[in-house]
C-alpha cells in the first residue's frame, strides 16, 4: 500500500503519469485484493489452514512482484518485458483461482452452517 501511494504521489509531483498502470496494479491487485483475502482468512480459518490457502498466498506473493516490476520496466521502454508480465500475471491469476476454489470448498455456506450450529 505504501509503495503504491508513494508512486502515486511521485507521479503527481512530477506530472509524469507513465506508471499509472503500475500504480493501479500495486494498489488493486497487491493491496486491496490481498487485504480482502487476508480478512477472509481471518473470518474463515478453514480457508487459511488449507493447502489451497498456502498455494494462493505463495503464488500471489511471488507472481505479483514479477508482474509489477516487469510492467514498470515495459512502461519505461523495455518492450522485452512482456513475457515476464504474462508469467507474473498468470501466476497471480492461478493463485486467485485457487483462492476462489478454496473459499468455495472450505468457506461459504459450509462455514456459515457450522457457525449457525455452534450458536444454537
Amino acid at each position: 500500500m505504501v509503495i503504491g501511494l508513494a508512486l502515486g504521489l511521485a507521479m503527481g509531483i512530477s506530472s509524469n503519469f507513465s506508471l499509472t498502470f503500475v500504480h493501479a496494479h500495486i494498489l488493486l491487485v497487491g493491496w486491496a485484493t490481498m487485504a480482502i483475502a487476508g480478512m477472509i482468512y481471518v473470518v474463515v480459518p478453514d480457508c487459511a489452514r488449507s493447502r489451497l490457502g498456502t498455494l494462493h498466498v505463495w503464488g500471489h506473493n511471488l507472481g505479483l512482484p514479477v508482474m509489477i516490476a516487469s510492467l514498470a520496466m515495459k512502461e519505461s521502454g523495455q518492450a522485452k518485458m512482456e513475457p515476464l508480465i504474462g508469467a507474473g500475471s498468470t501466476l497471480v491469476l492461478v493463485s486467485l483461482l485457487l483462492f476462489a476454489i478454496n473459499l468455495w470448498r472450505n468457506g461459504g455456506l459450509n462455514h456459515l452452517r457450522a457457525t449457525d450450529r455452534n450458536e444454537e
